[in-house]
């Protein structure tokens, strides 16, 4: 009853911070072998792919899928902290690198028939730290008909290790963030798009109406019509299982002409994650009926 009185005393939603100890560990152990599948075949994808942008590609595929993968579990397993899905997003980022780096030698120095045996090199730190090194004396590949080495390999080799980790991170974080939990029930809040919408150009008189609880003022704009070229959409997060926790998200939509001429919808967050009780989705649901 205290978490729930403390929520309600709240304007925006935040997570508890609850991490249990055995959704944390599965996420971190499933997320990891997912990882370092993904980096062996990466590893032997950059080793013989000779275009560039295919190889950002694939490890920007490399930190996305394992980051979704992870943070998908960690919603399972009822992680509602942002600080340890990032910690979580770090170390399995950090395993895919690891484990890429152990493959990619052995894959690029095999078109040679060199000896360096990918389990050797994952079992000790040491050999591959030193591989690495030596590869960076010698070079790897050309460009535009000179080998990249030293100063510029180690540059080229850190915006990649901080791309696999930093999108897996994210992704991570990303997919923890972005629903609300129920404390009471235990149950994440399903998502409602596009609940309502209204006409309007004033986005921070809309907020501050919204933060205040006014949703009267949503009334009074009008339901969005065809010839609009800005207006207010309104979302919803509840819970399915008690409904006691839901929230709202608003935006402000701007049409716009795109580079090829066409028209797109623009929209930006103006309110996210505000608080309401079921008085106010009943009175937000009445108003929805009213524009529709």
């Amino acid at each position: 009853m205290r978490a729930m009185d403390a929520m309600t005393e709240k304007t925006f939603y935040s997570h508890s911070g609850k991490v249990p100890t055995l959704g944390f560990v599965l996420a971190l152990a499933v997320g990891a072998a997912v990882a370092s599948l993904l980096a062996f075949f990466y590893a032997y994808f950059d080793a013989i792919m000779p275009f560039i942008y295919l190889n950002i590609v694939a490890l920007v595929t490399l930190g996305t899928v394992s980051g979704l993968v992870t943070g998908k579990l960690l919603v399972r397993g009822r992680v509602r902290n942002n600080g340890a899905a990032t910690l979580a997003g770090l170390a399995v980022g950090f395993v895919g690198l690891y484990v890429a780096w152990a493959a990619w030698p052995h894959a690029l120095f095999d078109q040679f028939q060199w000896d360096i045996r990918f389990a050797h090199l994952l079992t000790s730190p040491a050999s591959l730290w030193s591989t690495i090194v030596a590869i960076n004396h010698q070079g790897a590949w050309k460009l535009s008909k000179s080998t990249p080495t030293g100063f510029v390999l180690w540059v080229t080799w850190t915006a990649e290790a901080l791309m696999i980790v930093g999108v897996t991170m994210m992704n991570a974080k990303g997919y923890v963030a972005r629903e609300p939990f129920c404390e009471s029930c235990e149950h994440w809040c399903a998502f409602e798009k596009c609940v309502l919408e209204t006409h309007g150009y004033d986005p921070e008189e809309m907020k501050k109406h919204l933060e205040a609880k006014d949703f009267s003022y949503l009334a009074s704009l009008g339901p969005r019509t065809r010839n609009d070229v800005t207006w207010f959409r309104i979302d919803l997060h509840r819970c399915r299982g008690c409904g006691k926790t839901a929230t709202v998200t608003a935006q402000f939509v701007d049409l716009v002409t795109n580079d090829k001429g066409g028209l797109e919808q623009k929209a930006e967050t103006i309110v996210d994650g505000l608080l309401v009780t079921g008085d106010d989705l009943e009175r937000l649901r009445g108003i929805a009926t009213q524009s529709a």
